[in-house]
C-alpha cells in the first residue's frame, strides 16, 4: 500500500491522481442530482474540436465529462505504469524533465485510446440527448429537488432503459417526490416544462411559458 500511494502521488501521476479524483467526485455528485444535466450533457463541440481532430478521432459529439474522464482515467494508468517499472531512474532533475515530457505525451496517448474504446458506443452516446428533446414529451418524471417553479427545479425520469437527470420549470410550484409530465422543451437553455401528473390527467392545463 505504501508503495501504490508513492507511485500515485510522483511526479507527474499526482497530476492526473488529483484530476481523476475531481471527475470521479463530479460522476458521484452527479448521481445524487446535485448537478444539471446540460453540464452532464456537454459535448466537445466548441471545446476540444481543434481543427476537426474530434471529428478524426471519431469523438465529435461525445458528452464533455465522460470525455475527460477516459483520457485521464488513461493517462493517469500510463504515467502510474511507466512510474512503477522505471521508478528507479525517475528521480530528482531526470525524473522532473522525463515528467514533463511525459504528461503532453500521456494527454495525446489518452485521447487516442479514447477514441478506440467510445467509437464501437458512439451511436449510442451521441443519441443520449435525442430522446430528451423529442419523445421525452408527454413522459413522467420525479421531482429531485427541494421544489419545482418557474425559476428553479430539477427531476429525474427513465427512458429507454436511461436515468436522466433534467433541469425543469413548472407555472405550478411542485414539491420534492411528486410527480410530473413533460410538456415543452425549450433548447436555449436546455430545460423542459412540466406540469403536475394530477394537472395534465385532468387537462387542466392552462399556459406553459418558453420564455
Amino acid at each position: 500500500m505504501t508503495i501504490f500511494l508513492a507511485n500515485i502521488l510522483a511526479f507527474p501521476t499526482i497530476i492526473f491522481s488529483i484530476l481523476l479524483s475531481v471527475a470521479v467526485l463530479y460522476w458521484l455528485i452527479s448521481l445524487t442530482g446535485l448537478l444539471s444535466s446540460d453540464h452532464a450533457s456537454d459535448t466537445g463541440e466548441g471545446w476540444l474540436d481543434f481543427g476537426g481532430l474530434m471529428t478524426t478521432l471519431g469523438l465529435k459529439g461525445v458528452p464533455l465529462p465522460l470525455l475527460l474522464t477516459l483520457v485521464l482515467l488513461w493517462a493517469w494508468l500510463t504515467t502510474y505504469s511507466i512510474q512503477v517499472l522505471f521508478a528507479p531512474w525517475l528521480s530528482g532533475a531526470v525524473g522532473i524533465v522525463v515528467g514533463c515530457v511525459l504528461i503532453p505525451v500521456a494527454l495525446l496517448l489518452g485521447l487516442v485510446l479514447s477514441a478506440l474504446l467510445v467509437r464501437p458506443f458512439y451511436g449510442f452516446l451521441t443519441e443520449a440527448d435525442q430522446p430528451t428533446q423529442t419523445r421525452i414529451l408527454g413522459c413522467v418524471c420525479s421531482v429531485i429537488s427541494p421544489l419545482v417553479d418557474q425559476h428553479n427545479g430539477r427531476a429525474e425520469a427513465h427512458l429507454d432503459g436511461a436515468h436522466l437527470i433534467l433541469q425543469v420549470r413548472s407555472q405550478t410550484p411542485i414539491n420534492r417526490g411528486q410527480r410530473a409530465v413533460f410538456v415543452e422543451y425549450v433548447a436555449e437553455k436546455n430545460l423542459y416544462w412540466v406540469v403536475p401528473e394530477g394537472e395534465f390527467l385532468a387537462g387542466s392545463i392552462t399556459r406553459i411559458s418558453a420564455q
